[in-house]
């Protein structure tokens, strides 16, 4: 009788130890926020094949534009929450690339951080998929990896053929890096809280206006083409860092 009352106490024991482990895995849920990237020239959505004026005072169309955003992180404090298999290609001319979900683990949050390009790991992994696939058109050579931002259009200051101005900026190896890194707070100062089942929308503006005249000035009329690493890619890519501010967070 003392064995069997033994064995029903170890049987209780164990029943509790396993419902309270499923109750904890039950409580390990993920938050959900959606990132959406709204592209602006001169203060309005950017239209592709409509004329802009840079701060140069130089008329453009654009017909392309994309750029890879990667490697999410949301942080409080020391606290951080990152997107698992973060790679995000934008692109001007498919809306659906421009708002993505994101999964995280925590909930409330003070900034949000990411790279405008693909880590250095990426450029060298071989052939890969999703947003990453070579098809996408935004891939050179293994050995001088992805482009990190592209941009196609025309320019009456363009010395080119058919006024046509094109930017394929890339460029992983030491001295030849053009991922930056952003970091952004959200507007206002306000802290971040998502909730259990629903999804809020954080707004990131892309003002195309800095790719010209963010730190550097970079003309048209002075450089109508730059496709290969290095040189002026550096200088695109520091400009490029500064298009990016979070404008709002919208409840869905």
């Amino acid at each position: 009788m003392k064995t069997l009352a033994r064995l029903f106490i170890i049987a209780v024991l164990l029943s509790s130890l396993f419902s309270c482990r499923k109750e904890s895995s039950n409580e390990d849920v993920s938050y959900s926020l959606k990132v959406s990237f709204k592209i602006k020239a001169n203060g309005e959505p950017l239209s592709l094949n409509k004329k802009y004026f840079n701060a140069l005072g130089e008329d453009f169309n654009v017909n392309q534009f994309k750029f890879y955003t990667s490697n999410f992180s949301l942080q409080k404090g020391t606290s951080v929450a990152k997107e698992k298999e973060s790679y995000h290609l934008v692109d001007a001319s498919n809306t659906a690339t421009q708002s993505f979900i994101i999964k995280l683990a925590n909930n409330k949050f003070s900034s949000i951080s990411f790279w405008v390009g693909v880590d250095s790991a990426r450029n060298v992994s071989g052939a890969q998929a999703g947003d990453l696939d070579p098809a996408k058109g935004m891939f050179w050579t293994w050995n001088t990896g992805y482009i990190m931002a592209k941009l196609e259009g025309t320019s009456s200051f363009s010395t080119a053929t058919d006024n046509f101005f094109e930017y394929h900026i890339g460029g992983f190896k030491a001295n030849e890096k053009t991922q930056r890194f952003i970091n952004l707070s959200f507007p206002g100062g306000k802290e971040l809280a998502l909730e259990k089942n629903k999804v809020k929308e954080l707004v990131i503006e892309a003002d195309l206006d800095k790719w010209f005249s963010g730190v550097h000035q970079l003309p048209i009329s002075a450089q109508a083409t730059w496709m290969t690493p290095g040189g002026l890619a550096l200088k695109y890519a520091d400009n490029y860092a500064t298009m990016f501010t979070a404008t709002a967070i919208i409840e869905q």
